[in-house]
C-alpha cells in the first residue's frame, strides 16, 4: 500500500510522521488497500468545511471525507490544531497524543465506523481504543 501522506497549513511541530504511521497501521488492520490524505488545519478552514458540508457554522475537531473508489485514497481527514489543543488541555493530554487520536478517530470513520447509535459508539471506541493504545504503547 503507499503510504498516508499528511499535509499541514498550521506552524509549529506537529506529529506529521507518527499520524502517516498510525493512520497506515489502522488501514492495514482494518484490511483497507487505499491510503488517506491527513490535513492539520485551524479552526477557520474547519469551520468552513463543517458548515458547508455539515451545515453546521462551527468548529469541531475532526472531520472525515470518503473519496470516489477511482481517486486512489480512501478519504481525508482534516484535524483542526486549535481544537486538538484545547481538547488536550481539557483532557490533561499532550497534544501530540489528542493528535494522534483524532487521527485514530478520524481514520476510523474512513474504514466504516461510526458513533450515531450507542452500540456502533461503543464499537467505534473499543477499535479506537485498540489502535491508539497500541500505538502509544510499542511506539
Amino acid at each position: 500500500m503507499i503510504p498516508s501522506r499528511v499535509f499541514s497549513d498550521q506552524r509549529g511541530r506537529l506529529p506529521k510522521r507518527e499520524a502517516g504511521k498510525l493512520a497506515d497501521r489502522i488501514l492495514a488492520g482494518e484490511r483497507r488497500k487505499r491510503p488517506i490524505n491527513i490535513i492539520f488545519t485551524g479552526d477557520d478552514r474547519i469551520t468552513q468545511l463543517n458548515a458547508a458540508y455539515r451545515k453546521q457554522d462551527r468548529p469541531t475537531d475532526v472531520l472525515s471525507f470518503a473519496a470516489d473508489a477511482d481517486e486512489g485514497i480512501l478519504g481525508e481527514v482534516y484535524i483542526s490544531i486549535d481544537a486538538a489543543r484545547r481538547q488536550a488541555a481539557d483532557y490533561g493530554a499532550s497534544l501530540r497524543e489528542e493528535i494522534l487520536r483524532l487521527v485514530c478517530h478520524g481514520t476510523l470513520h474512513l474504514c466504516g465506523y461510526d458513533h450515531h447509535r450507542r452500540p456502533d459508539t461503543a464499537r467505534m471506541k473499543a477499535r479506537e481504543n485498540k489502535y491508539f493504545g497500541a500505538y502509544l504503547e510499542h511506539d
